[in-house]
């Protein structure tokens, strides 16, 4: 992507605006995250009634949106005797967990 976009004069360093890539961990945490994501959404899917490409896709997305604020609130708190790939795994099943929350919310309300 970045040999793409340098092709137009554009030079962006996407580690500083993953909150998931901290040092020398590269692409691992983004990797773990997407994959909690993915089972994060098959569970909401399991409970839902709706299981259309679409909702399948929104659950995805917020729950991403959910553990990409949580490490990115995250980001300055560091808790002692964890590493930093178990602290970003943490604070996404925060952000997850809250974010899935409000998608059953809202899954109720619409269904009504």
């Amino acid at each position: 992507m970045n040999d793409f976009l340098s092709l137009f004069g554009v030079y962006i360093n996407w580690s500083s605006y993953l909150p998931f890539a901290r040092g020398d961990l590269g692409t691992t945490p983004l990797l773990i995250v997407c994959a909690m994501c993915l089972a994060g959404t098959t569970i909401i899917n399991s409970y839902v009634r709706f299981s259309s490409l679409f909702n399948t896709v929104m659950n995805f997305s917020g729950l991403f949106a959910g553990a990409y604020i949580a490490n990115i609130l995250a980001r300055t708190y560091h808790i002692p005797g964890i590493d930093s790939m178990v602290m970003i795994a943490v604070a996404a099943n925060i952000g997850m967990a809250v974010a899935a929350m409000m998608l059953l919310v809202y899954y109720r309300n619409s269904a009504d």
